[in-house]
């Protein structure tokens, strides 16, 4: 097995630092789908490479080796793998397997707390909420109408009736591209492989511009959605409001605001062929790798079985007589 079966790690640490960065040079919808796209598949490279890594060791043990009639010798005299790296693969993968279940049950608690809150606040698609606080939040639901907004009154009387079409167009946004799911898909991304821990922040931000623009658009205004977001930022930030329950929810003005801003002041985001190129070739090179590394294994182990099947039958003769001699010598001793 070469180095190269590391590289997926090496490209997960060039996605955790440059992606985000890349991505938001893009427009929003196309840079939160590529760079969750590349990240997936650092997601799938790392860990089948840490399985790959840990079976160098599992395929040596005796009782492996049997059941699957390979040499155990022939792997440990030919795997350039050393041993501690393949005992830190088997704990970090179970390590990973852990995490990657913790994350999957805690997304899903949330976002079942939320959707009981919301169904207790209203049956409407608009819930207006009477609280001096500034919130606006969108809650995905199952139902035909996709979700619900809510919204404080002390927020409605921070805005005026254009913004509040804004408020309103960049939640709808939320709901009907469903970017829950793309939030919970990069918090999981980044259960099942670390190093992609500045994804969630990254598709959180992206989102939210994402749900600008498409306010922008409805509007056909930006600086009035530029205006809208500024508003209720700075409202929100005098008001000290509380947070808003739980982490499945989709708000209004609470990320990166200051960058928002600038990017709907700055006009339409122009589409960027090179960068898309460039993420694509990331996630290219860490599946061609994973896929090299499994070559190389498969190769090993046909290498083995070989070995296995070629043993000289003298060998297996002379074991066989030797079965035999000390069955004979038993039988004697018993009966006498």
């Amino acid at each position: 097995m070469h180095v190269i079966v590391y590289l997926p790690f090496v490209v997960s640490a060039l996605l955790a630092i440059a992606g985000p960065r890349l991505a938001r040079r893009m427009p929003p919808r196309a840079g939160t789908r590529l760079l969750l796209t590349a990240a997936l598949g650092c997601a799938v490279t790392v860990p089948l490479t840490l399985g790959l890594l840990a079976w160098t060791l599992i395929a040596r043990l005796p009782l492996v080796a049997a059941v699957g009639a390979w040499s155990g010798d022939h792997l440990h005299h030919h795997d350039p793998v050393p041993a501690p790296a393949a005992k830190a693969a088997c704990v970090t993968l179970a390590a990973l397997a852990c995490a990657l279940a913790f994350a999957t049950a805690r997304r899903l608690r949330a976002l079942h707390h939320v959707r009981r809150e919301a169904r207790r606040l209203g049956d409407g698609h608009l819930v207006v909420i009477d609280e001096p606080g500034i919130e606006a939040f969108a809650v995905p639901t199952r139902d035909e109408r996709g979700g619900r907004i809510v919204v404080s009154t002390g927020m409605l009387r921070t805005l005026t009736d254009d913004e509040r079409r804004v408020l309103l167009a960049h939640e709808t946004a939320h709901l009907n591209h469903r970017h829950h799911r793309h939030r919970t898909l990069a918090t999981l991304i980044a259960a099942a492989n670390p190093i992609l821990a500045t994804l969630p922040a990254a598709v959180h931000h992206l989102t939210e511009r994402w749900a600008d623009e498409d306010a922008a658009a409805t509007t056909d205004d930006r600086h009035l959605a530029a205006r809208a977001l500024a508003r209720a930022a700075l409202a929100a930030h005098e008001e000290k409001q509380r947070a808003s329950p739980g982490d499945a929810v989709l708000c209004f003005g609470k990320a990166g605001v200051g960058d928002r801003v600038r990017a709907l002041l700055a006009g339409t985001p122009r589409r960027r062929p090179a960068i898309a190129a460039l993420l694509l070739a990331l996630l290219t090179a860490a599946l061609l790798s994973t896929a090299e590394a499994g070559h190389d294994s498969a190769q090993q182990l046909d290498q083995a079985r070989d070995r296995y099947h070629a043993r000289p039958i003298g060998v297996s003769a002379a074991a066989l007589h030797e079965v035999r001699h000390l069955t004979a010598v038993v039988e004697h001793r018993l009966h006498h």
